[in-house]
């Protein structure tokens, strides 16, 4: 029977910790962004305007039809330089690699289309006779949008949300087939260089398992929790 020796993680152990440090930065980055520009899309295609909700109703559908790995190396490939270098926002985003700026790129525009989605079915579930009984007590649109549409929407999304950034995280490993050196990529360079494959594996999985499954449980208490209380 094979014995596990995890003192290579042990030896090891700054090496990996900064693989998950670019692992997180680069989830919570492309968190920001991408309901930023999910929310901005999926409330294009909800208003149904001409022309512009059909424009993102393409994006949308074609990112999702493209696998991630695909769309990760397309983008470093493409317009990963122009956006960050034409675009000048390398100033504004201060990343340590092109592989860095890529992911955040690909992820982002990934990761949008799949929320625009959640926000558009968000704002779909609130009741017309929400938007009565508001009217009837004097409500005016903004009041409507800050009170009622926003509050109650984000209520009902957040446990979608919750799920889509659980599986984002777990998408960051992806980008390692572009060479960022995160916590996946961290960890074929320990089990290269040390033999111990199935050690450096098992700790890998439990560090992703502990971040999902402390976001899993957040996503069940906001869910478990009532919208309106007494």
């Amino acid at each position: 029977m094979a014995s596990f020796d995890f003192t290579v993680i042990l030896n090891n152990l700054p090496f990996l910790m900064k693989g998950l440090g670019v692992t997180v930065q680069l989830a919570l980055l492309t968190i920001i962004f991408s309901l930023i520009l999910g929310t901005v899309l999926g409330s294009l295609r909800f208003l149904k305007i001409p022309v512009i909700s059909w424009l993102v109703a393409g994006f949308i559908e074609i990112t999702r039809a493209i696998p991630l790995i695909i769309y990760i190396v397309f983008i470093h490939y493409t317009i990963s330089s122009y956006i960050f270098y034409e675009l000048n926002l390398k100033s504004l985003i201060h990343l340590q690699s092109t592989e860095m700026q890529s992911g955040l790129i690909a992820l982002t525009l990934f990761t949008s289309a799949y929320i625009a989605e959640i926000v558009r079915s968000g704002l779909n579930s609130i009741d017309r006779e929400q938007v009565y009984a508001a009217r009837s007590l004097g409500f005016d649109t903004k009041q409507m949008l800050a009170y009622l549409f926003i509050p109650l929407a984000l209520y009902r999304m957040t446990p979608a949300l919750l799920a889509q950034f659980v599986t984002l995280i777990k998408d960051t490993s992806l980008v390692s087939a572009i060479g960022l050196i995160e916590l996946t990529r961290t960890g074929e360079f320990i089990y290269d260089n040390s033999n111990k494959e199935l050690e450096v594996l098992i700790i890998i999985a439990l560090i992703y398992f502990t971040i999902c499954f402390l976001l899993s449980r957040l996503a069940k208490k906001i869910t478990d929790k009532p919208f309106l209380t007494n």
